[in-house]
């Protein structure tokens, strides 16, 4: 069974601290996702641009949802996923 890569792209919101550097929350996001998915990060315009390779058989609502639950943690605080499926 082949991998699929997603890309996540999360920006500040205003909700947290000034100055947040984006490469801090790619580090706290990336520690909060399971320890088996593959990940490639770049920042550009201070945003963090975040492509996962999760295990062969997740779904996209798996990957979504685990996403989602990674960046709902406190020390996210400030940062919104900026392209999220509608």
């Amino acid at each position: 069974m082949r991998s699929t890569t997603y890309h996540f792209v999360v920006a500040p919101d205003g909700r947290g601290p000034e100055g947040g550097a984006p490469e801090l929350a790619a580090v706290r996001l990336i520690s909060l996702l399971p320890a088996d998915w593959g990940y490639a990060p770049e920042f550009p315009g201070g945003t963090v641009s975040l492509r996962l390779t999760p295990p062969p058989g997740t779904t996209e609502a798996a990957a979504h949802a685990a996403f989602a639950g990674a960046l709902a943690a406190p020390g996210l605080r400030g940062w919104s996923w900026a392209n999220r499926p509608a």
